[in-house]
């Protein structure tokens, strides 16, 4: 099962590979006194000028970890003070590598200069332990409207994941698209499957809370999520009037809730899926 917190580490193993491949190539120059009686004090090594396809790559690097560590915060939305601190610190010392900046730890030595990257990289390991140790190890399917109006029996949906149970997750911004569909799709025949799709979820209310979860198929746990996301501890380029975004925002909140689920968004929509492999979020299908 592949966790929010493993997707967060995998993906910033991925990151120091790429830096250190870049950095191992990259000249080192030592600084010179001028022989004025001046004296500098900073590091002794710096980075000599990058070629035009090594600053590009260097450019990627930086997009990819701009976009992983605003994910991480996003899953560490209230951290306490000691973990901000991490968080920081952490960033801080990464940045120095991303932005080839002036670092202390350059040496003339491409060898060294890798595993003092990594040893600063691996500061994060530490926060990601804390996500890795929080929460239930369960997996959590999220579907959009189309797929609820399509398949709205939560066992078809057990071949994404290969397991028998999981918690079926409805969001507010599916429930409310459903009710726009029913009353104002033009199409019929396609009102009369979400009306089918709306009958089945107010069954599943009859049974029990959604907001605590309804056992449905024997071990599947239907649940649904009551207030809407808060835009402005989300990602900043997520649009609060847009509706892929909302969902976007939805999937990232229960990410940070369950950081050692799995949590999967299921959806067919092109757009929505280029979303939510730039917001970290797993995606998959209907069969």
């Amino acid at each position: 099962m592949t966790s929010t917190a493993v997707r967060l580490r995998n993906e910033l193993s991925a990151i120091t590979d790429a830096l250190a491949s870049l950095i191992s190539e990259l000249p080192v120059k030592r600084r010179t006194q001028d022989g004025f009686g001046v004296i500098f004090i900073g590091p002794d090594h710096y980075w000599g000028e990058t070629t035009s396809a090594q600053a590009n790559r260097q450019l990627a690097i930086k997009r990819d970890y701009d976009e992983w560590y605003e994910v991480l915060r996003s899953v560490f939305r209230d951290p306490t003070n000691d973990v901000g601190r991490r968080i920081l610190e952490a960033h801080r010392d990464l940045v120095r590598w991303v932005e080839l900046s002036s670092n202390w730890s350059i040496t003339a030595n491409p060898a060294n200069n890798v595993a003092a990257l990594r040893r600063d990289a691996g500061k994060y390991d530490d926060v990601l332990a804390i996500l890795e140790a929080g929460g239930a190890t369960t997996e959590i399917l999220i579907p959009d409207t189309n797929a609820v109006v399509s398949e709205p029996n939560p066992e078809r949906y057990r071949a994404i994941i290969a397991n028998e149970g999981f918690i079926f997750m409805l969001l507010p911004a599916v429930l409310g698209e459903l009710d726009n569909l029913k009353n104002n799709h033009r199409n019929p025949d396609f009102r009369e499957k979400v009306q089918k799709a709306i009958t089945r979820i107010k069954g599943w209310r009859n049974q029990g809370s959604l907001r605590e979860g309804v056992t449905v198929n024997r071990n599947i746990t239907v649940k649904a999520i009551a207030r809407e996301p808060d835009m402005k501890a989300s990602l900043s380029w997520l649009d609060v009037d847009n509706q892929d975004d909302r969902i976007i925002a939805f999937v990232l909140e229960v990410q940070a809730a369950n950081p050692a689920a799995r949590v999967v968004l299921v959806t067919d929509d092109i757009n929505l899926g280029n979303k939510a492999d730039v917001a970290k979020i797993e995606t998959a299908e209907l069969a």
